[in-house]
């Protein structure tokens, strides 16, 4: 493997449609004297002032050396991530695009490949016009190259598509490690070996593979003892030579839903019941913006877990990185692709949820988030999408489709979906539980007549009314009453600094105060077993108006963007630590 990370030279295309004819920046003699000089990863807001809000096409460019390949060798190039769509180019010639900015994709480059030096070109293009999902930007739109490029060359037979499956149990636990071997021949072994211990078998004829390796005394893993286990899984040739191997940290533990007494199904980690004290994660560095580096992510899972946390539900999907670091440290994780907040009329005909394009991507990114997470014991759920209108009657062959796609890749997690509002309609019959979203006691309040600038003008605090959040959760409920719920994103933006003992809107006491009554609401229902408030931190927020609060920051952090706790951060805290509440 060649790791192609560290300084790229970088240019801003004003001019994509005449550059990709008569610029020639993907050509390995075009000059590149007065390019800048661009981390990868990276993004180009962080690289200077000038483009702090530049959202357009630019190019990124390097060289490297390789190897002379092997007959038969295949070669690959990995991005871990590049927001949004890119064009990738190996010694001028052209070898693949990927749409997409959170997830990995590989491009088979052997054909462009040569010895000695090489020239490898990226365009990378994060215009808004260009994305199709998210159709509408809820977080800052970072351009660039984002996660980690690697060459990966192969000479012989390979391990593809890992799977493992940890399952524990009280007598003996159990690894299937599934998989298959590129340019499979006769006599090769897959082992996998722990704790001076292996177990081998022959490979299929047809390169498939299946090994079931019983684990003695393992605990299993969960948040409060998030136990792993190192595992090695090797390809032996014919001669027993190692000719590939991949380490992982496994833990043991199984998630499913069952019903209890009362007919409303719960979710299940290691056979127990457990209730999902969750937070919403929009990632955003105020150092490295999109970048996630391991010192960040370790750093905010710390802070959730600081604040009782167990669950964590991230917009979109992570770097290896965070997986790891939420493995080590035991929180349970809910990622979803970007399949967000598309609202075409009830009656609306030919929406984008049958356009194929939209419909295929949709399904890649389910394919590539899933393939990147599921050796991780902490991915727990994976979404299928957030507040889109499912009233739309084509939405629902859209969401079925992909929760099929999801539960293909992996039958071994549950599936949930993330309702606007109650906004509902038969996506609630295609998940394992149901997030609804709603910020009553917030926008409800804000919007109305001059209120984000009212004041009590005494010491009586500012009363919070819920009642239409009840109502809203009974008309969810009068469909299914035995219906499992996450209550997801609710809660409030506040200024850090601003208290005010009267409950201002926008101060910290307000929201701190918003998140305790909504608690209590909650726990008049049995049916939601987990809350995930919005959100983790304050980040930028391009959707967001400027009103004398926003300033292109989304403020509902339970800390803000420099990670200073606010008031909300201390009562979610208090909220957790309480017994027999989500």
């Amino acid at each position: 493997m060649i790791a192609l990370d560290g300084l790229w030279d970088f240019v801003a295309d004003l001019d994509p449609k005449y550059h990709a004819i008569h610029g020639g920046y993907q050509q390995p003699d075009i000059s590149r004297r007065h390019w800048l000089k661009a981390p990868v990863p990276g993004v180009w807001q962080k690289l200077a002032e000038r483009y702090d809000i530049f959202e357009g096409v630019c190019w990124y460019a390097r060289e490297f050396d390789a190897p002379e390949l092997p007959p038969g060798a295949t070669a690959r190039l990995r991005f871990g991530g590049v927001n949004y769509l890119c064009r990738v180019y190996l010694n001028g010639q052209f070898i693949g695009a990927h749409e997409g900015g959170y997830t990995a994709f590989e491009l088979d480059c052997a054909a462009a490949l040569k010895p000695g030096r090489n020239h490898i070109a990226v365009q990378v293009d994060n215009r808004a016009t260009t994305i199709k999902w998210p159709p509408c930007l809820g977080y800052f739109n970072y351009g660039g190259i984002h996660r980690s490029v690697t060459l990966e060359i192969c000479a012989g037979p390979v391990l593809c598509d890992l799977r493992l499956q940890a399952i524990p149990a009280h007598d003996n636990s159990e690894l299937i490690a599934q998989g298959y071997v590129r340019e499979m021949r006769p006599g090769l072994i897959v082992r996998a070996r722990s704790k001076g211990l292996s177990w081998e078998d022959l490979i299929d004829a047809d390169g498939f593979f299946e090994l079931r390796v019983p684990f003695f005394d393992t605990p299993a893993w969960s948040p409060e003892e998030p136990h792993l286990e190192p595992v090695t899984i090797e390809l032996l040739d014919e001669t027993r030579a190692v000719v590939d191997g991949h380490d992982f940290e496994c833990g043991f533990r199984t998630i499913e839903m069952k019903a209890g007494a009362d007919g409303i199904r719960r979710i299940h980690l290691n056979g127990e019941s457990i209730t999902l004290k969750g937070i919403c994660y929009v990632y955003d560095s105020p150092i490295t913006g999109l970048v996630m580096t391991p010192e960040q992510v370790e750093a905010d899972l710390r802070l959730m877990k600081q604040m009782g946390c167990n669950a964590v539900r991230c917009h979109y999907p992570m770097d290896e990185c965070f997986y790891a670091a939420a493995d080590r440290l035991g929180l349970l994780v809910w990622i979803e692709p970007p399949t967000y907040c598309y609202h075409p009329g009830d009656e609306e005909t030919h929406t984008c949820f049958v356009d194929p394009a939209w419909r295929d991507l949709a399904q890649q990114m389910a394919r590539e988030m899933v393939a990147a997470a599921r050796n991780h014991a902490c991915v727990a759920i994976y979404g299928i999408g957030n507040e889109c209108n499912t009233h739309n009657p084509e939405a629902a062959p859209f969401f079925r489709a992909l929760a099929d796609v999801i539960r293909a890749e992996d039958p071994t997690r549950l599936i949930s979906y993330a309702a606007l509002y109650g906004i509902v309609g038969s996506v609630a019959d295609m998940v394992d539980v149901l997030g609804v979203n709603s910020y009553w006691g917030w926008y409800d309040q804000i919007d109305a007549p001059a209120a984000s600038e009212a004041t009590t003008g005494d010491a009586t605090p500012r009363p919070i009314d819920l009642s239409p959040m009840r109502q809203m959760l009974d008309e969810v409920l009068a469909r299914q009453q035995n219906l499992a719920l996450l209550l997801t994103e609710f809660g409030a933006d506040s200024v850090a600094g601003f208290h005010s003992h009267s409950r201002d809107l926008w101060s910290e006491n307000y929201h701190a105060d918003l998140l305790r009554a909504i608690f209590a609401l909650a726990e008049t229902y049995p049916q939601i077993v987990g809350t995930f408030p919005f959100c983790f931190s304050d980040y930028r927020d391009p959707s967001k108006v400027h009103n004398g609060y926003w300033n292109e920051l989304n403020l509902k952090g339970m800390v803000d963007y420099a990670r200073r706790p606010k008031l909300a951060c201390a009562a979610l805290a208090d909220l957790y630590r309480k017994e027999n509440i989500p």
